[in-house]
C-alpha cells in the first residue's frame, strides 16, 4: 500500500506487524497517541532515536514512512532491523548514522550519505572496508566488532579525527600514517605487534591499544599531547619511554611482565591501573 503523506500513515488502521510496531514507536519516542501530534513532531524534527536494545526480541520496523521526513540529519538505527535498506535513500541531510548490529558486511545501503560526519558500524559483519573511503567528510568513525583485517581504505579519510577498531583482527595499522588529525584511537582487542606507524601522529591525546601483542612501544614516546594512555594485557616489558609524556593523567599497564620498580619512574598525580 502506497501512503500519500504522514499523516496518512499514522492515522490509517494498521496493514501489517511493521506497521504497527513502527507507528507505536513514533508515538512512543514522541509520547503522543495523537496522528497529528505526532505529525507535527516528527516533520519537524531533526534527530530520530528508533534504536532497540541488543537482547530485545527482533521486530521489524515498517520504513516506507522515511519517504517523508527527508530532513533529519541524526539518525539512530542501532539492533532496530527495517523492512527495506532502500528506505535509507530518502534522508539527503544525514550527517550522523549508527547502525549497531544489522549483520552488515558492505556499504550498499549508504554509499549516497557522502556527507557524513560520524558513522557508527559497530557489531555488524565488515571483513572488507571496500567503498569506505567515498566517505570522506567523516570525522568520526567507529567499526567496533567486526571481522576486518584490513584497513587501507581509512587512510583516504583525511577528515578523521576519532577511530574506534577494536575487536577485529587488524595486525597491521600502516595506513593510518596518513590520518594526521587523528585525536583519539581506540584498538583494543587485535593482532597489534607493531605501533611505529603511529610515530607522527602527533594530534593524538586519546590512544587505547589494550590486549594486544606489543611490546616495544618507543614511538609513543613522541605523542606529547595525550592525555590517556591504555596499554593493557600486552607484552611491554620497558616503560622507560612513557616517562616524558608530561599531559599523561591516566596510564593502563596492567596485564603487561613488569615489575613494581618499573612504576617509580612516574609520578604520583598519574593515575596508572
Amino acid at each position: 500500500m502506497r501512503f500519500e503523506s504522514l499523516l496518512n500513515y499514522l492515522s490509517i488502521d494498521s496493514i501489517s506487524p511493521e506497521h504497527e510496531f513502527s507507528k507505536k514507536t513514533i508515538y512512543r519516542i514522541f509520547k503522543t497517541k495523537i496522528p497529528q501530534e505526532a505529525e507535527k513532531f516528527l516533520s519537524q524534527a531533526k534527530s530520530l532515536d528508533l534504536s532497540s536494545f541488543p537482547e530485545a526480541k527482533k521486530i521489524v520496523l515498517d520504513s516506507s514512512f522515511f519517504k517523508f521526513i527527508p530532513q533529519i540529519e541524526n539518525l539512530n538505527l542501532d539492533y532496530q532491523m527495517i523492512s527495506d535498506g532502500n528506505d535509507l535513500s530518502s534522508f539527503n541531510s544525514l550527517n550522523k548514522l549508527s547502525m549497531k548490529g544489522h549483520q552488515l558486511s558492505n556499504f550498499q545501503n549508504i554509499l549516497h550519505f557522502i556527507k557524513l560526519k560520524d558513522l557508527n558500524l559497530d557489531e555488524n559483519q565488515f571483513i572488507s572496508l571496500e567503498g569506505l573511503d567515498c566517505f570522506k567528510e567523516l570525522v568520526t568513525l567507529s567499526l567496533k566488532k567486526n571481522k576486518i583485517r584490513k584497513i587501507h581504505e581509512i587512510s583516504k579519510l583525511s577528515l578523521l579525527e576519532e577511530l574506534n577498531i577494536s575487536e577485529n583482527d587488524i595486525s597491521d595499522i600502516n595506513p593510518l600514517k596518513e590520518n594526521i588529525l587523528l585525536k583519539k584511537l581506540t584498538a583494543n582487542k587485535n593482532l597489534l605487534d607493531s605501533i611505529e606507524p603511529l610515530a607522527k601522529a602527533k594530534m593524538l591525546s586519546v590512544l587505547s591499544l589494550a590486549d594486544n601483542q606489543i611490546s616495544e612501544i618507543e614511538p609513543i614516546q613522541y605523542l606529547n599531547n595525550l592525555t590517556k594512555l591504555d596499554l593493557r594485557k600486552n607484552r611491554i616489558r620497558n616503560v622507560k619511554s612513557l616517562k616524558d609524556l608530561r599531559n599523561l593523567f591516566e596510564l593502563g599497564l596492567s596485564g603487561n611482565p613488569l615489575y613494581d620498580d618499573d612504576y617509580d619512574i612516574f609520578p604520583r598525580s598519574l593515575r596508572i591501573d
